[in-house]
């Protein structure tokens, strides 16, 4: 043990050890304070993961009420379609039940309400639709009997001339067993008229009459028909809504997760003004600690001082005011003190140096080192991530690619340097008549890549004229040089090709757009309208 001389004194060991024993009692009071709060933690935990859990069951139930709403489209008979009826009745006292328990776990609960509401609306009509569908289609094969008799008795009456025209006429519609109607092409009315009108002529006016009746009247197979295929398109609006209702319910319950988290976040909240009430309890307990240990240092103040002024300059460090704290004495605390004070200035200077380094770096990163706007990797990076927000919200948005006209002839004749200037006197006039939102790039050389986010084709399309027009209505001067230059411009609206995840398509089709205006006349704008 070594031995304890001055600067070490047997006072200063028993400060230490008094203290010790008061941090002791501060530390356990502070694990008994830290065990109740995992316990309230492990609680709310508990209720966030139950109610996440009944809104990931919420959305797989309501899928599956989709999903089977879509095979009511596909059932053969009333049969197929009483049994979907009847598995979505289940589905739906499912959902209620969740309900019970969601009801108080979401803050959007009411938004919850009326998407099941909707929910089971649709699904109730769409099995109205198909029952409606299926008597249309049962009152079409019942008048197609009443045609198939009347032709019979004609045919016992040898009246051939009305039996051909009836059977011409029967022909139009095709019908076929199982009662299934084909739509390969469409029954017009002018055709049966046609066919009727055809045979007037043969047959007596009573048979012209009927075959009227029969085919055209108002609860004629021809009237059964529209009826039907007007139901069918009713079906595909149904089949429309269907698909709109699934991004609806991918929407809200992705907005419910997030309130869950939120509500989870307010519960933590609440835990923290609980833990916070512990620890002034504990701050008491810690003043009654110190001024035991106040009374205590006193036999050693010196030695307090000087290590409180050790961390007088760390804590100073950190607001960058170390500079402040005069630093006196010759011992050893005092040279700890301005090593500790040296040691943080060079690391304030070091993250100085650091900072602007990287505020440099990251501009380099992201700019053209000539025209200082944007270059191909920042525009790659924006472009990407407008594309994804494409492919989910549907919002469309705009690409122009630009290349100076015979750029290379003003190198040629004027120098490099003079072409560099033309480049950034373009730049700038683009980016005067470009909105902040758009992303305006060099990719290399002349060519330049505009992004446009929402954005439809007029109004980029209106933009590009603008741009040409500031090109070339005033000369970039340079001294005592007057030098004209004109940009041909290739535009594209996103466009919907096989695999939508590859954006660098919308590039390959604003190039095309750009290779058309340089090919047709230069000084000018070329949309993309498709491979066709």
């Amino acid at each position: 043990m070594p031995r304890i001389h001055h600067r070490l004194s047997l006072r200063v060991v028993t400060l230490t050890m008094v203290l010790a024993a008061m941090t002791a009692i501060v530390g356990i009071s502070g694990i008994f304070s830290l065990q109740e709060f995992k316990e309230d933690y492990q609680k709310v935990k508990d209720n966030q993961f139950e109610t996440l859990l009944n809104i990931t069951e919420f959305k797989g139930q309501s899928y599956e009420i989709l999903k089977t709403a879509n095979g009511m489209f596909l059932a053969d008979n009333k049969n197929d379609l009483q049994w979907d009826v009847l598995y979505i009745s289940d589905k739906q006292l499912w959902l209620d039940k969740l309900f019970k328990q969601l009801y108080e776990a979401t803050d959007n609960y009411q938004e919850l309400s009326a998407l099941k509401l909707r929910l089971f609306q649709q699904t109730s009509v769409t099995s109205k639709a198909m029952l409606q569908l299926y008597q249309i289609a049962n009152r079409f094969f019942i008048q197609y009997e009443k045609v198939e008799q009347y032709k019979y008795l004609q045919m016992s009456q040898r009246n051939y001339d009305v039996v051909i025209t009836t059977e011409n006429i029967m022909t139009l519609f095709n019908p076929m067993k199982n009662k299934n109607l084909t739509l390969e092409k469409e029954v017009k009315l002018d055709d049966v008229s046609k066919i009727i009108n055809s045979a007037q002529g043969k047959i007596s006016n009573q048979e012209y009459t009927d075959l009227n009746t029969l085919f055209m009247g108002e609860s004629s197979l021809f009237a059964i028909y529209k009826l039907y295929i007007s139901q069918l398109e009713r079906i595909k609006a149904l089949r429309a809504e269907n698909k709109q209702l699934s991004y609806l319910i991918a929407s809200v319950t992705g907005k419910t997760v997030l309130s869950i988290q939120k509500k989870f976040l307010i519960n933590l909240h609440k835990i923290e003004e609980k833990i916070a009430t512990r620890k002034s309890r504990l701050y008491i307990l810690l003043i009654i600690c110190f001024s035991i240990a106040f009374v205590l240092a006193v036999l050693q103040i010196n030695f307090l001082k000087r290590v409180h002024l050790i961390r007088k300059v760390i804590d100073a460090g950190y607001s960058k005011t170390q500079d402040q704290i005069p630093i006196k004495g010759k011992d050893e605390f005092s040279e700890m003190a301005r090593a500790v004070k040296d040691y943080i200035d060079q690391l304030l200077s070091k993250e100085q140096e650091v900072s602007e380094t990287n505020k440099k770096l990251k501009h380099l990163a992201t700019h053209d080192g000539l025209t200082n706007i944007y270059n191909r990797r920042y525009f790659d990076t924006h472009f990407s991530q407008e594309h994804l927000r494409y492919l989910r919200y549907k919002e469309p948005y705009c690409l122009a690619m630009f290349d100076l006209d015979f750029f290379k002839n003003i190198n040629d004749m004027y120098g490099h340097d003079i072409g560099d200037k033309v480049l950034i006197e373009f730049t700038s006039r683009v980016s005067e008549k470009m909105r902040q939102t758009d992303v305006f790039a060099r990719f290399g050389g002349e060519e330049f890549a505009l992004l446009m986010p929402r954005t439809n084709e007029n109004n980029a399309l209106k933009l590009m004229q603008r741009i040409i027009e500031v090109t070339n209505s005033t000369p970039c001067i340079v001294g005592q040089l007057k030098i004209d230059f004109t940009t041909s411009i290739g535009l594209v609206e996103v466009q919907k090709i096989e695999d939508m995840q590859d954006a660098s398509k919308q590039l390959i089709f604003a190039d095309k757009a750009l290779y058309q205006a340089k090919q047709t006349g230069r000084n000018k704008v070329c949309v993309y309208q498709g491979e066709s």
